[in-house]
């Protein structure tokens, strides 16, 4: 509708111009060649007009003359660009469903028919892996390097074959390399920093971290726990060359980012003790105790307080105990107070909780303390400590002195999961019940010695000859019904026998 009003006013206009012209009453008299004219105004106006008219229609036809061997040009490469997307098209599908002979076929027609060396590049390079040329893919990687908008996807192939080929060191000079020209690019930042931890290059991984945590690639929580990890990776190189002043300042500085952080806690705990600054190294353990109770903290607590007396040494086991009260350690802890203080049967209390939930041969060597102080048998809970299965927990003992590759996968599960090492995939915690654990504890029975007289001697002094029966109200049993002869007289001889089955039993727990 809109077009007719458009014609229909352009019609109007052209009629009412000519109408114009042709009521002019004026006349043009001239001379141009040798000839004269002389003709109304009107229709010299309208001549031009038209002729002003024809020539343009004239150039514009010239024009698309000169220009047609132009347009055919720009047709066919046209339709070769359509072509070469299409067998692009064709080509990055083939890759998809991992058909290297397709994808190497149309690969080539793309080539053929597109100028962007970029996108052929990359389908050749991608077609050579699915086909395992890896020359030939390296060869298109590395030709990509030369382009700036191709850099980047070379980089990335280039890491990809140099950690196929086990090549570590050069895959991390492209990950470097990538991560500088992308900042916010999460696969070069992983790779960055784990073949940073595999190479031991602690400080390198920290500024890879660091730079991540800019470029919001990595949460702060997670950065923090990285980073107090590295740092204290680094502590214990320094105390291993004897270096402690920088040991305990790197794992100082690890506990303001990860006050948890069971390594950095020993690690300074030790250094602060052997420096001779207890309450210090106390007040450390103590500190991450609230947050995380961990078995090494037992160990180096009972390490700071051997050399002091019972009744300073205990206050601060039970100080540090209160701060994660319902933990194993807790109760070790306590049970250690007990101990020291001569409080035996309570500290047989707080190790039966740890001993029915998982014994570990911390809590069997206590007992075995315990044990020893209610005159029982030390000797049986040895036994069982030493075929207790180890703790689990890194560190357990208190040593966090490992390799290179054990502090590199200690980094990785602490920065990303917030934990020393993943779980085990079956836990086996095999447990010893109260019964058990008040029959091992028991004192150890006397032996009675009991005098063989002659059957001489024993017809003198009772009046009975040896072939004779004993008398009913003997309460000597006969030879054959004697049993044990550490069986007590007032206990009888199925309960005894029970008794010496569930220690037999206990005996067996490992």
């Amino acid at each position: 509708m809109i077009r007719i009003l458009i014609f229909l006013l352009v019609i109007l206009l052209l009629a009412g111009t000519i109408t114009f012209f042709a009521a002019l009453d004026s006349r043009i008299a001239g001379e141009a060649f040798g000839y004269k004219f002389d003709a109304p105004s009107g229709i010299v106006v309208g001549a031009l007009a038209i002729a002003f008219l024809l020539a343009i229609y004239v150039t514009h036809k010239i024009k698309d003359i000169i220009d047609f061997p132009k347009k055919l040009k720009a047709r066919e490469a046209e339709a070769r660009r359509s072509r070469g997307v299409a067998a692009l098209t064709r080509g990055l599908e083939a890759v998809a469903v991992g058909d290297a002979t397709d994808a190497s076929h149309h690969a080539k027609v793309a080539e053929r028919h597109l100028d962007d060396l970029a996108l052929t590049r990359l389908l050749s390079a991608q077609a050579a892996q699915l086909s395992g040329d890896n020359s030939a893919a390296k060869q298109s990687f590395t030709a990509m390097l030369g382009a700036p908008e191709t850099e980047f996807l070379g980089l990335k192939g280039l890491f990809n074959e140099a950690m196929a080929a086990g090549d570590k060191a050069k895959a991390r000079e492209f990950a470097e390399r990538a991560f500088k020209l992308r900042a916010n690019a999460k696969w070069a930042f992983q790779s960055v920093v784990d073949l940073a931890l595999a190479a031991g290059d602690w400080g390198a991984a920290r500024d890879a971290i660091t730079k991540a945590r800019k470029n919001k690639l990595i949460e702060n929580i997670a950065a923090d726990r990285g980073e107090a990890a590295l740092l204290t990776a680094g502590a214990y190189a320094a105390a291993a060359s004897d270096d402690q002043k920088t040991a305990i300042s790197d794992a100082e500085a690890a506990l303001k980012l990860a006050p948890d952080f069971a390594p950095a806690v020993c690690l300074a705990a030790r250094g602060h003790g052997d420096e001779g600054k207890t309450g210090r190294a106390a007040k450390l353990i103590e500190s991450a105790f609230t947050l995380n109770s961990h078995p090494a903290y037992v160990s180096i607590l009972n390490d700071l307080y051997r050399d002091e007396k019972p009744e300073r040494a205990a206050p601060k086991l039970r100080q540090v105990a209160e701060k994660n009260r319902e933990s194993l350690e807790a109760h070790l802890l306590k049970a250690k107070a007990d101990i020291l203080e001569g409080n035996f049967d309570n500290a047989v209390d707080h190790i039966e909780a740890g001993l029915e939930a998982a014994p570990s041969p911390a809590a069997y060597r206590l007992m075995a303390e315990a044990a020893a102080g209610l005159g029982g048998e030390a000797k049986i809970w040895l036994e069982h400590a030493a075929l207790a299965p180890r703790d689990p927990t890194p560190g357990a003992d208190g040593d966090f002195n490992f390799t290179r590759e054990g502090w590199a996968r200690l980094i990785a599960e602490y920065m990303h999961h917030g934990r020393l090492a993943p779980p085990p995939l079956q836990e086996f915690k095999p447990a010893i019940s109260k019964e058990e654990i008040r029959l091992l504890i028991a004192p150890a029975p006397v032996e009675i010695a009991v005098v063989h007289e002659t059957d001489e001697e024993l017809e003198n002094s009772s009046g009975i000859t040896a072939d004779e029966p004993p008398a009913s109200d003997d309460k000597t049993p006969p030879a054959d019904q004697k049993g044990d002869l550490n069986q007590r007289d007032d206990e009888p001889a199925d309960e005894q026998a029970d008794a010496e089955r569930a220690v037999d039993a206990a005996r067996g727990v490992s």
